[in-house]
């Protein structure tokens, strides 16, 4: 008697590919391949990544800084420190149009916003043109206090927006502020988020640090700014600035009296 074979115990059966869809599937991966780009990587988002400089600048009185945030040797912005009068003033200048800073009241020209750690930087942040930070005045050798959003404060964070290639990014530059017997600062590093129209956070810093980028002050830029800070040519727009602020100011403390 023939005994019936187990079912269980036999080995499943190979399923074979077409052999027409074999050879297509075979001739599509071998394109792909000569292309560079693998299967899996087609299916594959754009990856937000946030490339953060590390720096340890002191922008003193009668000096400026360059800002390139993405390190392509063209700067983006410059933090001037002009000596204007009997006063130093710290403040930001964008170097491109469409380039802006997060303002502190949203008004053009008006101070720059002292941002915390952690606060968003994106679309829908109060940007406009230029920024006044600090300012602090020394009379016969007698300095006031220092007056502005940036006077006296540590690690706080500049909401910058910028350009490259025609596409709008958000990034943030770090700085400690003194305001005594003239204004320094010291910038202490930058970021951007690589990804456009992508909010950062001030301070976030994932992602591969770029080599210490070759920054230095440039002196007396208020008298006679390089070639290639062409904006503190403009510095009758800084000035304006801060004399208009000087007047709120003024105004401010006008009202408190009475």
């Amino acid at each position: 008697m023939q005994t019936e074979t187990n079912k269980s115990n036999m080995p499943p059966a190979t399923s074979r590919i077409n052999a027409k869809l074999e050879k297509n599937l075979a001739g599509y991966m071998a394109a792909a391949g000569a292309a560079g780009v693998g299967v899996l990587a087609l299916a594959q988002p754009a990856a937000a990544k946030v490339v953060y400089t590390a720096v340890n600048v002191t922008i003193s009185p009668h000096s400026a800084v360059p800002l390139d945030l993405n390190n392509d040797g063209v700067s983006d912005f410059i933090i001037s420190n002009w000596f204007y009068g009997h006063a130093s003033h710290l403040s930001i200048v964008d170097q491109a149009p469409g380039n802006q800073v997060f303002g502190k009241n949203g008004v053009n020209d008006g101070p720059a916003a002292a941002l915390f750690l952690g606060v968003p930087i994106g679309p829908k942040g109060a940007f406009q043109n230029n920024g006044s930070m600090a300012q602090q005045a020394s009379v016969s050798g007698i300095s006031s206090g220092g007056d502005g959003p940036w006077a006296n404060v540590t690690n706080r964070y500049l909401g910058l927006k910028f350009s490259v290639n025609g596409e709008t990014h958000y990034g943030w530059a770090r700085l400690t502020v003194k305001a005594k017997g003239g204004v320094f600062a010291t910038l202490t590093g930058y970021a951007y988020e690589t990804v456009p129209n992508k909010a950062i956070e001030a301070g976030a810093k994932s992602g591969p640090v770029v080599a210490e980028a070759a920054i230095h002050p440039q002196e007396g830029a208020a008298a006679n700014p390089p070639a290639t800070l062409g904006v503190l040519a403009r510095g009758s727009d800084t000035l304006a600035i801060w004399r208009r602020d000087a007047e709120v100011i003024a105004d401010d403390r006008s009202d408190a009296r009475a």
